[in-house]
């Protein structure tokens, strides 16, 4: 129990720390050199086309996992695994109106479903080695604060003041917690493999959207923005199956 205990104050530990740091420094609004993008090739009379066709495989990869939701084999991980796939899907639809015509305004649609995707990958690796009880709880909850993120950052943008530090908590603080909860806490059910794969292919899709220029000018097909698309919803696929199912008809 004190062990168990200790591991859980360093999970507090850093997310205080994180949550100090970040509020130490002032605002941070939205650089609008985010929706400048390398590839803005029109193919068949539809702009930016691989930034938007490259969503896609979000649509059916949330679309996969809600199949498989029958066959769960921890009736206790259903809820924020639903959300999970529904989130994907909605991450594949946001996401694409936002390349259609970005601005501030269109990626708030991109943001809100991927801060519930994240606030629920986060909720069932809690529910799954940590928390007991009040679980679907602390689901909404986390999903709650992810939309509130959001909805806050759009509306300081509105404003004239634009701040993402709420934001970028809620992207990026699981990023710290979640390989730290898959070293320090046994698994029950879900596969450490799959999720450190997950982890690793987000990494990924990040450097490839932090290289979208350069890749852009290597391939001289689509920048790395496009690929990132792919790249993280194959690591959604992985978080996907790492919930365990049944057999069909077993």
């Amino acid at each position: 129990m004190l062990v168990h205990n200790s591991r859980i104050g360093l999970l507090l530990l850093v997310s205080v720390m994180t949550v100090a740091a970040l509020f130490f420094v002032g605002p941070i609004p939205q650089d609008l050199r985010y929706h400048l993008f390398a590839d803005s090739n029109r193919v068949l009379g539809l702009g930016n086309f691989w930034n938007i066709i490259s969503n896609f495989p979000f649509i059916v990869v949330g679309f996969i996992g809600l199949s498989r939701c029958s066959r769960l084999t921890q009736v206790e991980s259903t809820a924020g695994y639903i959300v999970f796939c529904v989130a994907a899907v909605f991450v594949g639809i946001g996401s694409s109106y936002y390349h259609d015509s970005p601005s501030n305004g269109s990626l708030l649609w991109d943001r809100l479903p991927m801060a519930v995707a994240f606030m629920a990958f986060l909720s069932m690796l809690l529910g799954e080695r940590i928390i007991t009880r009040y679980k679907q709880a602390c689901l909404w909850l986390l999903v709650l604060v992810g939309l509130s993120a959001v909805v806050y950052w759009s509306w300081s943008e509105s404003l004239g003041r634009g701040d993402l530090r709420p934001y970028l908590l809620v992207q990026f603080l699981p990023v710290l917690l979640i390989p730290l909860i898959v070293w320090l806490f046994p698994s029950r059910y879900m596969s450490n493999s799959l999720l450190l794969s997950s982890f690793a292919l987000y990494f990924i899709a990040k450097l490839l959207e932090h290289f979208d220029t350069e890749i852009m000018s290597i391939t001289g097909l689509t920048g790395g923005h496009a690929w990132k698309h792919v790249v993280a919803a194959v690591a959604g696929l992985c978080i996907i199956y790492a919930i365990p199912t049944r057999r069909p008809g077993g």
